[in-house]
């Protein structure tokens, strides 16, 4: 599904399940999921606020039990009522939802299936930022990373990750991948700029590769679900031109 302009409501976004409960939706690259005090768009949560019971829920972050960024597109629970929210950030908690992304990154990566297990913490320089610190106060975070392919690129080479997020630091993949000296492709925070200005004049991205694939959990019910979303057209484009080469 494509997302164009900036006004978006809930006719446009793609629910690919929903019951009383709880919903799973498909957040497009370029809209943030709830508001914030620095901005005034349009976000997610706007477009679903009708279908939310607001009763006893945050009035500015309803329904909302984990986040994806900005630029990062992919699959989201927002839950409809406090009863399945509470669940939802318990299950999250302890760790018993499998969430996959696919990123793609710069270069080679040596080990080919591997662990990253570095605190995070906030940049004390740019407090936008996050860093991989030792520092007391860092916040355990552990990241598992498989190769799923290998490109040569016009500006070197290039690999597709399959992610698997076991803890929810703030831009947890893209501090991951910068500390090991493979960051995301277009990421224009943590990422290598003169590589992303060659990419993206190559191959038309201006967005960081970066796609929640795949939500795996029990639902409130007890019943093992499986979601998965298809990497998006601007994303999908790119690994066609790649494979040609």
């Amino acid at each position: 599904m494509i997302w164009c302009g900036i006004v978006y409501n809930r006719d446009m976004i793609n629910i690919i399940f929903e019951n009383d409960d709880y919903m799973v939706v498909e957040k497009p690259s370029g809209i943030s999921v709830h508001p914030s005090a620095t901005s005034d768009e349009s976000t997610l949560i706007e477009g679903l606020i009708s279908k939310i019971n607001l009763k006893d829920l945050d009035s500015e972050r309803p329904g909302i039990v984990h986040r994806l960024d900005k630029n990062t597109s992919g699959l989201l629970i927002i839950a409809k009522n406090k009863i399945s929210y509470d669940y939802f950030v318990k299950l999250f908690k302890a760790r018993k939802i499998e969430k996959h992304y696919y990123a793609l990154v710069r270069g080679v990566l040596r080990h080919k299936k591997a662990v990253i297990d570095s605190p995070i913490t906030r940049d004390l320089n740019y407090r936008t930022r996050m860093n991989v610190s030792a520092s007391i106060g860092a916040k355990n975070a552990v990241t598992v990373y498989e190769v799923v392919s290998e490109y040569k690129v016009s500006c070197g080479t290039a690999s597709l990750l399959d992610v698997n997020l076991k803890t929810g630091r703030t831009h947890q993949i893209r501090v991951h991948l910068k500390a090991i000296d493979h960051p995301v492709v277009m990421d224009n925070v943590y990422g290598d700029r003169k590589f992303n200005e060659a990419f993206s004049e190559s191959y038309g991205l201006n967005r960081q590769f970066l796609h929640a694939y795949m939500l795996k959990f029990k639902d409130p019910d007890g019943n093992a679900k499986i979601f998965r979303s298809d990497l998006p057209e601007d994303l999908n484009d790119v690994l066609v031109e790649l494979k040609k080469l």
